[in-house]
């Protein structure tokens, strides 16, 4: 049953461009049941804003200081956050992003706001402690809910006695993909030469230089195949320098739309070493890719293990490398992992079934 009554809801977000790509159709699906939306994210590139605004959300910017003191950098973010949700009085708030989520819940908990939702799509790679466990606890016991991209993050919380029992909680995967907007592409041939495809942020953490140095062991035996690699740059402390990808990998660059790419490739590669659920990877099994990924929290979950694709452990370019070369060796796998990688697509990670479980976590169904 459609819910009657407009809410007023907040979306936190460490980012303009997480807020416009990763929730694009629930931002839409929110607007659309007549529902007030507004998205706050620090400072970013314009275009995404205005992608917001297009999908009829309002934006907000929560200046972030350029301080080197986290904890005073963490309170004037929290004074941001406090000062915007008492001049828009949001009903209902959902934070995402590991510290994202924890200055939203507690900003949200002292402005007073009815429902407070903490999404949790990633863990910090170097522990809760680097983020303040106490405080990253007071935000989860002080939410109405919570929701995790995959069940090893909510094994975790739990494990470390950070999940109160009788917290209402979901598991979804990931932000799902449009499998409108990303249709099934045929594959093209390939007696030219197998193309490899890997889409990720410039850091060592996504697997990379793995990439690079399986496609390198790669190419003296299968000179015909191809390596490409497309996304953007970072800032990270992990960040690779653009021209770390020269010699055996192609650049595409950052690419506005990454069908084109998906739909020119044969196998998609992300060797990540953990992920909330990588967005990437349900592109391309919507695509009807298979993919190579590894054993890893959130990566596992995406790929039925010799049905649409594998999955070798993390930071192993030799093991990356022989799953690679499996194709190779036998390409009429292809067509077979294809048909399987859309098939998952259209049976776990449909947007709508995961937007379904979130209408649901918010209370506006």
């Amino acid at each position: 049953m459609t819910h009657t009554v407009s809410e007023r809801i907040a979306l936190v977000a460490p980012s303009a461009e997480a807020a416009a790509v990763l929730r694009k159709d629930l931002i839409k699906d929110l607007v659309g049941r007549g529902h007030r939306v507004l998205c706050l994210t620090p400072p970013g590139p314009g275009r995404y804003q205005r992608m917001l605004r297009d999908y009829g959300a309002q934006h907000r910017t929560v200046e972030v200081p350029d301080q080197t003191l986290r904890l005073l950098v963490e309170w004037k973010t929290l004074s941001s956050l406090i000062t915007h949700f008492n001049d828009w009085q949001p009903n209902i708030v959902m934070g995402f992003g590991p510290r994202t989520l924890m200055l939203a819940a507690i900003a949200a908990r002292r402005a007073g706001v009815r429902r407070i939702v903490s999404l949790v799509n990633s863990l910090p790679s170097d522990g809760i402690e680097s983020i303040g466990r106490r405080r990253f606890a007071y935000a989860v016991r002080t939410s109405d809910a919570i929701v995790f991209h995959n069940r090893d993050h909510a094994r975790a919380l739990a494990d470390l006695g950070m999940l109160p029992p009788n917290l209402p909680n979901a598991i979804v995967p990931g932000s799902g993909v449009n499998l409108a907007d990303f249709k099934s592409a045929p594959l093209p041939p390939y007696d030219e030469g197998v193309v490899f495809l890997m889409l990720a942020r410039l850091e060592r953490r996504r697997g990379v230089l793995e990439y690079k140095a399986a496609a390198q062991a790669i190419k003296a035996q299968w000179p015909t195949a191809r390596f490409r690699f497309a996304g953007p740059e970072s800032n990270e402390v992990d960040a690779i320098p653009r021209d770390a990808l020269s010699g055996v990998i192609e650049d595409l660059g950052q690419l506005e739309d990454v069908r084109p790419a998906l739909a020119a490739c044969h196998v998609f590669v992300y060797p990540s070493y953990s992920e909330g659920m990588p967005r990437a990877v349900l592109e391309a099994l919507a695509t009807g890719r298979p993919v190579i990924s590894t054993r890893t929290p959130g990566c596992k979950e995406t790929v039925d293990e010799k049905v649409s694709g594998c999955l070798v452990p993390p930071a192993d370019a030799p093991a990356l490398a022989r799953a690679m070369a499996g194709y190779l060796a036998r390409p009429e796998l292809l067509p077979i992992g294809a048909r399987a990688a859309r098939l998952k697509a259209e049976r776990r990670f449909d947007v709508r079934d995961v937007n379904a479980t979130l209408l649901r976590i918010l209370g506006l169904t």
